[in-house]
């Protein structure tokens, strides 16, 4: 690489964005979309997906629409099929779709655990050796897994959540340690509150805790996780790879 090369350009990129048509995962569509790459938004809700490619087009940027339900196997093949078909492979995949069930482990029964594993951990498994797949002949790729905070410090009511946010982790390590032979890297962000619909539901004195909590005293923007997935997808982190980086204005190290 030249030292007067853009080590942050995804020109030529094609990238997989999981659950992108809100929040986090629109928030890093829209960040590698902007560094050049050709993004593939990508939810449950064909309406959704076309409405968030629509708009990026608005803004001169490269992106389509495509369905996907990650706790679907014959989604995830469907996906990957046409990955191969129109786009000859695949370079980026962010694993940020996820289901949040709000209970007590007493009241996580079988169905709901089932459902969850499904979508928080089988279907980002897949997909991710999917993709593998499809990076391989391009001579490499990056996987970046959304996971949480919660992985570090379980908070109460997010049992699940939490547990099969950590499981990521080991993911990513595992899939780091046996891909890295065919240049694919794979990496973890956790990120801590963001400014989404879900953090905008917490009440005034949930808020006001949480900001007391954090050294930064804000929450963070989703396109503050789309930088750091930039980063690593990017030739800035062409040597990272099995690494874990947290994203929340300090919020785990102040407050437990």
């Amino acid at each position: 690489m030249s030292v007067h090369e853009n080590p942050f350009d995804l020109a030529g990129k094609v990238a997989l964005v999981t659950g992108s048509t809100m929040g986090i995962g629109e928030g890093i569509a829209r960040v590698l979309a902007r560094a050049g790459a050709h993004v593939v938004i990508s939810s449950r809700k064909a309406d959704d997906c076309a409405r968030v490619a629509a708009e990026f087009e608005v803004e001169g940027l490269r992106a389509e629409p495509r369905v996907c339900h990650i706790g679907k196997m014959e989604d995830i093949e469907s996906m990957c099929a046409h990955l191969k078909e129109r786009h000859g492979g695949l370079d980026i995949l962010v694993n940020n779709a996820v289901l949040s069930p709000w209970r007590s482990i007493d009241d996580t029964d079988p169905a709901l655990f089932a459902k969850a594993l499904d979508v928080n951990m089988r279907g980002n498994w897949y997909l991710s050796v999917e993709a593998t797949k499809l990076m391989k002949p391009r001579g490499g790729g990056s996987i970046v897994n959304i996971s949480s905070v919660a992985a570090l410090h379980p908070d109460r009511m997010l049992g699940l959540y939490s547990t099969l946010k950590t499981a990521m982790i080991g993911m990513s390590r595992s899939f780091a340690l046996e891909y890295g032979e065919f240049g694919i890297r794979v990496n973890t962000i956790l990120p801590g509150v963001i400014e989404t619909r879900l953090a905008a539901a917490f009440d005034g004195s949930a808020r006001e805790a949480i900001l007391k909590g954090t050294p930064l005293r804000r929450t963070g923007q989703p396109e503050e996780i789309g930088y750091a997935v930039l980063y690593l997808c990017a030739r800035s982190g062409a040597f990272v790879t099995g690494a874990s980086l947290v994203v929340d204005g300090g919020l785990s190290i102040a407050t437990h």
